[in-house]
């Protein structure tokens, strides 16, 4: 199963992630995302997933199989 990470080292908390995608990440108190899924389980968590990649400023997010 694919799961989606954060590099906390490229991530410069934009929020964007967060922002159009609270169903997988929020924002956490020390400002970086919070990842709320374990595994990409439906076809809706993947593309959305593949969205929030696409859109992250810091090029911070990726999906691991």
């Amino acid at each position: 199963m694919s799961r989606v990470a954060v590099d906390r080292d490229r991530c410069y908390m934009s929020g964007e992630c967060c922002y159009n995608h609270p169903e997988l990440f929020r924002l956490g108190d020390d400002g970086y995302p919070v990842i709320l899924v374990g595994e990409l389980a439906s076809e809706a968590e993947r593309r959305h997933a593949a969205e929030a990649v696409e859109v992250c400023p810091a090029a911070a997010i990726s999906i691991v199989d």
